[in-house]
């Protein structure tokens, strides 16, 4: 047999040897990466129930006093940190946690960190400027929230294990609270200008809305009768004409890429302005942020330059709702979108033109269109002062919700400048079931996103009480993880919108949270840890554990030089090691197929690779290695 065809042979034993293997190494990844999206996406579950335990027991926590002696860290105060406390974490590259002057290596001279010191403990965030934020002005409800999930750091910790070192898979585990409340693991001081000029609402990131994300038409009435220009409180000199707005315009953030929105303004005639933009409706982009705010820019700006004056006369809701629906303004009922959900979202003080009493048979032409195009009515009704509980000019709008298949709730006054979404937590609540329900009520993949860290990709689950949203729960994966991984996350990705015309409303039904008797403040503090002093106050210096830079106490630090004596040295001996395992293979798979190198040998040589075991450890001077690092472990 000549040379050229014995080397024929060995080249194809040595590509089929190739493709089985990487066969094999690629099923075992598929199955390391299933195992290990199996394993976050339970926990996150189990995380959920513990948000839901903690939430149902607030009530106890409050009036043991256990929430005026506890505090949580907020992630735009000074924190002290110390080696009990902190860990330092090294960053993926490309991420822009800290800036590009975070590490100083010499005077003059900086860098990126490329580790930061994060906490042990979970840190909070609540909706806003923090900057703007007085804690003496945190609401009970915000406070309560503070406290009662407060002990959600051991189930982090199940999660994110103590023993990270860096952000190897997962990046961060959080809960978003429906009324804005926010709490993040493991926790990072952010910087200054980021609290300072920044609003942060969970309510308004992609790992939130997902949860929310049901494809709507959106049709908003804002009544403009002189009522509406009565103060939120009597010590306030803002309206609640002026709140509604804000309302509205937070609101908007939220909506989904394809949703349609509309907003009108009513009065004593019905409709007299409206819509507000130019077309009959704004369409959320499928683009980046930017061109969402873009969007959304021309719409807020003129929902802000409305006006309402107190002499105003009482806005006349029936004639509004007739001149909407009769003309099918808003709506677009083509065959490509008739199966979205329609929504009808109605703000007013409810002193109407209409008197006590809306009459709408259940034959009129406002039903009849309402039922027809299977439109889901929300009535929010600004929540009567002491002086106006007994006054009989008010509209019955409870009763007419019902009339109209609808959904009554009303707006609180105390703290609604701080939190202006809490108003919507009812229709939040419902869109969120809609979407749950058509998940099969399974966790939800989210598309990737970047966010300060780099490319990510997180699972999300919704917390709820009965049909009460009380917020949402995620953990957070990088993507550059690999083609196998990649092609596994996919597999698992979720649409991003779902359609559904969504089930008929209660009226009756209890969409909102339940009140509780917290008469006052824990702690003249609302639940957040006064802030720390510490010596070193640069933001940079506190934050950045890069062994180059100032770190704090907890770490030594190595110089450059020794720093690339110990990579490169690690480097050689990997490469050093992979290199005997390999060859050390190919010679016992030789040792076995020598004999038999011959045209039969050439014909049956598959057969001979399948009778060779593949090693499942090698043996390195006579020592048994493992074949590659195991999986991370939870817990």
């Amino acid at each position: 047999m000549s040379t050229s065809f014995r080397a024929v042979a060995l080249i194809v034993i040595f590509s089929a040897l190739l493709e089985w293997n990487s066969i094999h190494v690629d099923g075992q990844a598929t199955t390391d990466a299933d195992a290990f999206f199996d394993e976050v996406q339970d926990r996150v579950k189990t995380l959920a129930d513990f948000v839901l335990s903690n939430y149902r027991r607030r009530q106890g926590l409050w009036e043991s006093g256990i929430c005026k002696s506890r505090c949580s860290v907020s992630s735009c105060k000074i924190r002290q940190l110390n080696e009990n406390n902190w860990q330092c974490l090294a960053l993926p590259e490309g991420g822009n946690v800290l800036s590009n002057r975070s590490c100083k290596v010499s005077a003059g001279n900086y860098k990126l960190c490329s580790k930061a010191a994060f906490s042990r403990e979970s840190y909070v965030r609540l909706p806003g400027i923090s900057a703007n934020l007085d804690p003496r002005k945190i609401s009970p409800d915000h406070e309560l929230t503070i406290c009662s999930q407060q002990d959600l750091d051991s189930e982090f910790l199940k999660i994110y294990p103590n023993s990270t070192v860096q952000f190897d898979k997962l990046t961060w585990v959080m809960f978003g609270a429906s009324n804005g409340v926010f709490r993040i693991y493991p926790g990072l001081e952010q910087t200054p200008s980021f609290c300072e000029q920044t609003s942060y609402d969970p309510r308004k990131r992609v790992w939130y809305k997902a949860i929310t994300s049901v494809s709507k038409q959106v049709i908003i009435l804002l009544d403009q009768g002189g009522s509406m220009a009565n103060k939120v409180l009597n010590t306030d000199t803002v309206t609640l004409f002026d709140t509604t707005k804000e309302i509205v315009v937070e609101f908007l953030d939220t909506l989904s890429t394809g949703d349609t929105v509309s907003v009108y303004t009513f009065g004593s005639m019905g409709l007299v302005n409206g819509p507000l933009t130019n077309s009959d409706k704004v369409k959320i982009p499928d683009t980046n942020q930017s061109a969402v705010l873009e969007a959304l820019a021309p719409l807020k700006a003129k929902i802000q330059g409305l006006t309402v004056t107190v002499d105003s006369a009482p806005a006349n809701l029936t004639a509004a709702l007739l001149n909407l629906l009769s003309n099918n303004e808003g709506f677009n009922v083509s065959s490509a979108v008739v199966k979205s959900l329609k929504v009808i979202l109605i703000f007013t003080k409810g002193r109407l033109a209409e008197g006590s009493i809306i009459s709408i048979p259940s034959n009129s032409s406002i039903v009849q269109a309402l039922t027809t195009l299977s439109v889901r009515l929300f009535i929010y009704q600004w929540k009567k002062d002491q002086s106006e509980s007994t006054d009989p000019t008010f509209t019955d709008l409870q009763s007419a919700a019902c009339a109209l298949n609808g959904y009554f709730d009303e707006i609180p006054r105390v703290y609604i400048l701080n939190d202006p979404l809490s108003a919507l937590q009812s229709f939040y609540s419902y869109v969120a079931r809609i979407r749950h329900t058509k998940n099969s009520k399974k966790p939800l993949w989210i598309p990737t996103y970047a966010p300060r860290i780099g490319d990510i990709m997180g699972v999300s689950y919704p917390v709820f009480d009965d049909d009460f949203l009380v917020g949402v729960v995620s953990a957070t994966i990088l993507r550059n993880l690999g083609q196998t991984w990649e092609s596994v996350i996919n597999a698992r990705k979720d649409p991003d919108i779902v359609i559904d015309i969504g089930p008929s409303l209660n009226c009756t039904a209890s969409l909102g949270t339940a009140d509780v008797a917290a008469p006052g403040l824990g702690n003249s503090n609302g639940g957040l840890c006064l802030v720390s002093t510490l010596a070193a106050s640069d933001y940079e210096t506190r934050t950045c554990c890069d062994s180059q830079c100032n770190a704090p106490t907890g770490e030594s630090k190595l110089s450059a030089g020794t720093t690339a004596i110990i990579v490169v040295g690690v480097l050689v001996s990997i490469v050093f090691l992979i290199s005997l395992c390999f060859w050390k293979w190919i010679s016992n798979l030789l040792s076995r197929c020598k004999e038999t190198m011959s045209l039969e040998f050439f014909q049956s040589c598959r057969e001979c690779f399948k009778s060779t075991p593949r090693p499942r450890k090698y043996e390195v001077n006579g020592r048994a290695e493992p074949e590659e690092e195991p999986m991370p472990v939870f817990g």
